[in-house]
């Protein structure tokens, strides 16, 4: 291999390059895995937006029927996203975040 690799597809490949290369070439790849860890998952409709929960990991979202402008409202939690690059590699997030300090 010559250079930085195009991907990296196993926890191996990520090992290399955090070894063999200076961190400003392979941080951004690590970034991307804790990036990618959270999603939003949908877990349910309520009433109203006073039904809801609003913080760091609860979004209300509201669907608006255009025809007749009826409002659904979904409550969204930010969960992690069990199939994720990085637990599929092996990795847990304190050893990404320690490999990032």
């Amino acid at each position: 291999m010559v250079g930085y690799p195009h991907t990296l597809n196993t926890r191996e490949d990520y090992l290399f390059v955090k070894a063999n290369f200076p961190k400003e070439k392979w941080q951004g790849d690590f970034q991307a895995l804790l990036d990618s860890m959270y999603q939003w998952y949908n877990v349910g409709t309520i009433a109203d937006e006073s039904a809801g929960t609003v913080d760091d990991t609860h979004k209300i979202v509201i669907d608006e029927d255009r025809n007749t402008s009826a409002k659904t409202y979904y409550q969204y939690e930010k969960k992690i996203d069990e199939n994720c690059k990085l637990l599929r590699l092996g990795f847990t997030e304190s050893e990404v975040k320690a490999a990032l300090a």
